[in-house]
């Protein structure tokens, strides 16, 4: 049984360049522990939404995981893993293999289902309601609709499930497949197997995206631009902390993913949000000096927001977790030029006197840190506030930031020990007063 100590094994430049920083790549291969909700107190409660969960969980499981909440985030509700009796069941050789890509083992270490179209080989003779083995293809070489076991020895055990479609239901005909596949019934991350649970009432979202947002501290009434927006949790978030009463802008650069914000203001009934369909590195036009306030489109005239959310752009190699990777250094190192270029029109767009949160899902210093440090060099009318609620870390040392500028930052990496999440980072910039 294969079990990668990193996901980099198809790009060793990559790997070299991240373990220079002592980061450990094992960390990026396992899913975190904690799965969390973002409940939307506009229309349920924490504790209403808990006893719901709570008896589902008690419903699928003899010894359910622990169901917490957090004093400084109410709308956050924690689900914790299952007791090791539950999880580590080993393989059983009688059992027929389904095969899926890496992309789907990492979200089935989340607690998903397989759906159909997320199956890429079921072995001949598979019944319905049958058990099976789930193993990831790491290396991408399984072929759609394989009908014999896979053999390779980077194929990874994900955990058990229950045959819900046969091969005929699955790979027959032109058309794609819909529904849940395979039931999964345990994983080796102990996360419950309970699929996504979102609705209007709650979302599924990781922590440190829900932190995020608090961080931004939005208020009732204030004009916010979402710069990054897609597919708009975070706006929404926004949305809920400003009890639906101020304006926020969305913007997206591609005509699809701001219809996913679309569709999730729909979703949740939600008035205080316009999305647009607009490249954020052209934002700004200094020439529109001149627009009524009243008319807030892109491009914006300087100085229009009260406070900004950049969820930039990113290598996203803090999405545990990462199973196998293809990525280059070139590839890399072409993130922070995007990012600089977005937090200059940032800067920008901002009041003085207002708030601009950098964020990104990555973990490497060259998109958070050294990002950071270019601003309060760039920017000079930048500061650092404090990035409270602080759940994370601080900052790594780098060159150009101070022991008290770390201790302000946040970042979520192998060294948060309270918070098993995602990895992320998190700034909060003040544009300083005339």
């Amino acid at each position: 049984m294969f079990n990668s100590k990193s996901p980099f094994f198809h790009c060793p430049l990559v790997e070299l360049q991240l373990s220079k920083r002592n980061l450990d790549l094992a960390w990026l291969s396992t899913a975190p522990s904690i799965t969390t909700y973002r409940v939307n107190l506009l229309q349920t409660t924490t504790e209403r939404y808990k006893n719901d969960i709570k008896s589902l969980l008690e419903e699928r499981y003899e010894n359910p995981p622990k169901i917490y909440t957090l004093s400084n985030i109410p709308e956050v509700l924690c689900i914790g893993t299952l007791p090791i009796s539950q999880t580590v069941n080993p393989s059983v050789e009688e059992h027929r293999e389904v095969i899926v890509d890496s992309c789907c083992g990492a979200a089935l270490l989340r607690g998903a289902h397989i759906y159909a179209v997320g199956v890429l080989a079921m072995e001949s003779g598979t019944k319905l309601h049958d058990m099976v083995n789930v193993y990831a293809d790491l290396t991408g070489k399984c072929k759609k609709g394989t009908n014999v076991r896979f053999e390779s020895n980077k194929k990874m055990y994900i955990g058990q499930g229950r045959v819900l479609m046969q091969r005929y239901q699955l790979f027959t005909g032109p058309q794609p497949k819909a529904g849940v596949a395979v039931e999964m019934l345990n994983t080796i991350s102990g996360v419950p197997s309970i699929g996504d649970l979102s609705s209007f009432k709650a979302l599924l979202q990781n922590l440190p995206s829900i932190v995020c947002v608090r961080v931004l501290n939005p208020q009732k009434n204030e004009t916010i631009l979402d710069m990054c927006a897609a597919p708009g949790n975070k706006t929404t978030h926004i949305a809920e902390l400003m009890q639906d009463e101020g304006l926020i802008v969305a913007l997206d650069k591609t005509f699809n993913r701001t219809t996913l914000i679309e569709e999730k203001i729909k979703k949740y009934k939600l008035n205080s949000i316009n999305a647009f369909t607009y490249d954020a590195t052209k934002a700004v036009d200094i020439k529109l000096n001149s627009r009524s306030s009243n008319d807030i489109k892109p491009p914006f005239k300087p100085e229009t927001f009260d406070r900004i959310l950049l969820d930039a752009p990113c290598s996203a190699l803090g999405n545990r977790p990462i199973l196998a990777v293809k990525a280059t250094t070139k590839m890399l190192d072409s993130y922070p030029r995007i990012q600089r270029k977005l937090i200059t029109n940032a800067v920008a767009l901002l009041k003085p006197g207002g708030c601009l949160v950098y964020s990104t899902c990555s973990v490497t210093i060259s998109e958070n840190e050294e990002i950071v440090a270019w601003a309060l060099t760039k920017h000079l009318e930048l500061e650092l506030e404090e990035a409270i609620p602080i759940l994370g870390s601080k900052a790594w040392p780098c060159q150009g930031l101070s022991e008290r500028q770390r201790s302000m930052l946040q970042r979520f990496c192998c060294d948060t020990k309270q918070y098993d999440t995602v990895g992320f980072f998190i700034a909060k910039f003040v544009k300083k007063r005339k």
